[in-house]
């Protein structure tokens, strides 16, 4: 990737993964290569530890060896070791058009530079012909494309849809021109030099491509698969006509996990960094159960100082020998659910130490004095964790078109970003940061859930949510109270941080641990924790926060402004809003956080779970405890 196209390292995870096309300026329009491509740029490089990620539960979960960084490009003079490694790209959309003459021409898709108009003459209208080639100008890419809901992707069929659907033989050329008649999809006229015309008018209807006898190539631009070069398996599928900067035309599909520590808090971290980066290649010389000094000693040797490799061996296999294996995840199907107890376990159990990448100190509810701002705190939760430090890895895992989640399985997905069985990574990031946990009192939460008026106002949001899913082939899920609560809660607390300690809401990330499938493993929490993507850490200011004396106000706040809205009563007596009416109380004006907050993608909130409505403001979950 040439510098003039820089990327962050961030945005390759989400929202520009494998096989999304990213518009940079001046019209170009590039296609993100499969991972295969990746690893023969990473193979080309001799320091690949520093692109390298260990995080072992989430490898295990996703049956992969570690995870890579993608590739973050910068000049040479800003200390990048690396700096000819690049992001590989191919050109897509093919098809391009000049803005001045109108002349279209399907490039490839390897094409290194920007093609130029080539000046064919017209009988009417503007012609390049008889412009120099130098000041011609460089052709930019149509905005129509085709996609599939299984992911494929194509060219709009330009040539099949002014000739009804066949492909003439001999030399064709077309012609686009727009906004001459109208502003709507009939003023974009396409003509062919044979003197085929029509306009883009209908193109946009259900199975318009299907009508003509145009189905789904089974394209995979970014795997180097295309129906030009016969190297696809026909889909089949109708085609859905799109822009190609449209939301829909990709999801990625990212999981995320918290590090939890495995390892004894006085073991040194420079030990622990050491272990983890080399723990696959150390156990696998195990023998009838026990280590293999040797190689110990040699990484002793390279990674510490040689003339005390005996020394460090020593201090290897002692802690080797005492890592904590509970939190392993047994195989790859194991539920997000079961996934999420250990972390809340480990909070819970103030796991990590402060020469760890996870450090949390616990306070009770009672140590809060918020007797005077209506005892939300020490009423409403057991205790509050607070998360000196955490890290977070996120890793790309694939993707869909059309519909957020195409129903794949992990393997499916993964086997759709890259065409080798030998590759064992995923790209991922890692972020650090902090973050304070709140921990709901089971037994007021149970008991305020158990309401009758409760569970008859959640029952249509439910309706609502799931019928939608079954609509996309989903199996339906079940949406409970607290999880509504504890959703809703984490929305208005995020807003008040942003408010009370100057953080942006979109620094700021909802963690949410409530047991849906598995009731008798019961969550009750959620984590507000900094989510800045590249970030290094930050300066305890959201921990700050959550100690005795500035959390009490700020819970407090957040209850009292969710009281009204400014919407209102429009908003609190709603039956449903928002997405498929997904929502109840809850509106951009009260509730609602940037996409890359929440894990609902703002649906299943309702801020009447917490204050109530207003003729029974008794349901709220705050109120209740607090009579």
């Amino acid at each position: 990737m040439p510098a003039k196209k820089p990327v962050r390292r961030s945005q390759l995870i989400s929202p520009w993964g494998v096989g999304q096309m990213i518009n940079f300026p001046k019209d170009e329009s590039l296609m993100v290569l499969g991972l295969d491509m990746w690893e023969e740029k990473f193979r080309t490089i001799s320091e690949l530890e520093e692109f390298k990620v260990t995080e072992e539960r989430l490898a295990k979960r996703l049956g992969v060896r570690d995870f890579r960084l993608p590739p973050d490009f910068r000049d040479p003079g800003h200390g990048v070791t690396n700096p000819s490694l690049k992001i590989p790209f191919v050109r897509f959309p093919r098809w391009h058009y000049c803005t001045r003459c109108g002349h279209m021409e399907k490039v490839s898709i390897y094409d290194s530079k920007k093609p130029t108009c080539t000046g064919i003459s017209f009988v009417s209208g503007r012609s390049c012909s008889e412009i120099p080639e130098k000041k011609r100008q460089k052709l930019i890419p149509v905005r129509f494309i085709a996609i599939c809901p299984h992911g494929h992707i194509q060219d709009f069929p330009f040539m099949e849809w002014i000739h009804g659907g066949t492909r003439p033989e001999g030399q064709h050329s077309l012609r686009l021109r727009a906004g001459r008649s109208s502003g709507a999809l009939s003023g974009i006229e396409i003509t062919c030099s044979c003197g085929a015309y029509k306009t883009m008018a209908g193109a946009f209807n259900e199975q318009s491509l299907t009508k003509i006898g145009v189905t789904c190539s089974g394209g995979r631009p970014w795997l180097g698969e295309e129906a030009d070069r016969n190297n696809t398996t026909h889909c089949g599928k109708d085609l859905i006509i799109v822009q190609k900067g449209a939301s829909n035309v990709y999801f990625s599909q990212v999981r995320s996990s918290i590090y939890l520590p495995q390892w004894e808090k006085s073991v040194d971290r420079k030990i622990i960094e050491v272990l983890e980066k080399n723990w696959n290649w150390l156990t696998s010389g195990l023998v009838d159960g026990k280590f293999d000094r040797m190689r110990f000693e040699l990484v002793a040797e390279q990674k510490f100082n040689p003339d005390k490799r005996d020394f460090y061996t020593e201090k290897l296999i002692e802690a080797a020998s005492k890592r904590n294996i509970a939190a392993d995840v047994s195989n790859a199907d194991d539920s997000e659910e079961k996934y999420r107890k250990m972390e809340y376990d480990a909070i819970l159990s103030q796991a990590g130490g402060e020469n760890q990448d996870f450090f949390v100190t616990k306070n009770h509810a009672n140590t809060y004095d918020d007797a005077e701002t209506g005892g939300a705190i020490s009423n409403g939760f057991t205790s509050i964790g607070l998360l000196h430090k955490l890290r977070e890895t996120r890793a790309f895992v694939g993707f869909s078109r059309w519909l957020p989640d195409d129903g794949k399985s992990l393997d499916g997905k993964k086997d759709f970003i890259k065409l080798g069985r030998s590759i064992t990574w995923l790209p991922a990031v890692v972020v650090k940061g902090e973050g304070v946990f709140f921990e709901f009192n089971e037994k007021k939460i149970k008991s305020w859930a158990g309401k009758k008026e409760i569970i008859e106002r959640i029952k249509n949001l439910s309706e609502n949510y799931n019928n939608e899913r079954i609509k996309k082939g989903k199996e339906k899920r079940n949406i409970s109270p607290e999880f509504i609560l504890i959703h809703t809660f984490a929305h208005l607390v995020i807003n008040q941080f942003s408010y009370e300690c100057g953080y942006g809401s979109s620094a700021l990330r909802e963690r949410i641990y409530c047991n849906l499938e598995f009731p008798n493993d019961i969550m009750n929490g959620v984590l507000i924790y900094t989510a800045s993507g590249d970030s290094e850490g930050s300066l305890g200011g959201l921990v700050r926060q959550g100690k005795q004396g500035n959390l009490e106000t700020i819970v407090y706040n957040a209850i009292e402004n969710a009281k009204w809205c400014s919407s209102d009563p429009i908003c609190i007596d709603s039956h449903g809003q928002g997405p498929n009416s997904c929502n109840l109380a809850a509106c951009h004006n009260c509730s609602l956080l940037p996409e890359t907050c929440c894990e609902e993608s703002n649906m299943l909130l309702d801020r009447a779970m917490l204050i109530g409505e207003l003729d029974n403001p008794s349901i709220g979950y705050f109120n209740f405890q607090c009579r």
